[in-house]
């Protein structure tokens, strides 16, 4: 049998180069594992601290929304953000939520959408939404000489959120641009 273990290697080996050469990635839902592959100062924004010190993800008792309509709040100043306005409503379906740690920043790592309200609900329900105020939805990280683009909500979800395509269509101007630059 083939093992897949070697294959991944290479796979991840290939994104990192690409990104640290100039590339640029647009990740959404498990997709986004890679900056934690990357050791990006990154992390899972929905966890709570065990007494043990670790944390876990929070339960669905605690924690749930399934296939709602969220705001969030937009750095205008990310080209990433260009053309929207302060705020946009997103999809979220248990989505992602980043947590950056301290030294994102001097990493080159900003948060381009996040939660800014403890009360994101927009359409549908949310179980726990209040979890979600500070954490981050979009990402915009440097690797290398590349852009990593993390988008945790579902940004293209059964292409109804046109209010979050200028998101992907930046990341892919872009990329694009930047590559015609070099």
């Amino acid at each position: 049998l083939l093992s897949i273990v070697p294959l991944l290697a290479l796979t991840f080996a290939l994104l990192k180069a690409f990104l640290e050469q100039g590339g640029t990635i647009l990740t959404i839902g498990s997709s986004n594992n890679l900056a934690y592959d990357l050791g990006l100062p990154i992390r899972n924004y929905l966890v709570e601290r065990q007494p043990d010190g670790t944390d876990q993800p929070l339960p669905r008792e605690k924690y749930y929304v399934p296939g709602s309509v969220l705001r969030v709040s937009l750095d205008q100043t990310d080209p990433l953000a260009a053309g929207m306005d302060a705020q946009a409503d997103v999809f979220f379906d248990n989505s992602d939520t980043f947590r950056l740690e301290p030294n994102a920043e001097l990493a080159g790592i900003r948060p381009v959408a996040w939660f800014a309200s403890r009360t994101p609900l927009r359409s549908g329900w949310a179980w726990g939404q209040y979890y979600l105020e500070g954490g981050t939805a979009v990402v915009d990280a440097t690797v290398g000489k590349g852009k990593l683009f993390m988008y945790g909500p579902e940004m293209l979800f059964r292409s109804q959120p046109h209010g979050t395509y200028k998101l992907i269509f930046n990341g892919i101007y872009w990329g694009a641009s930047a590559g015609a630059e070099k």
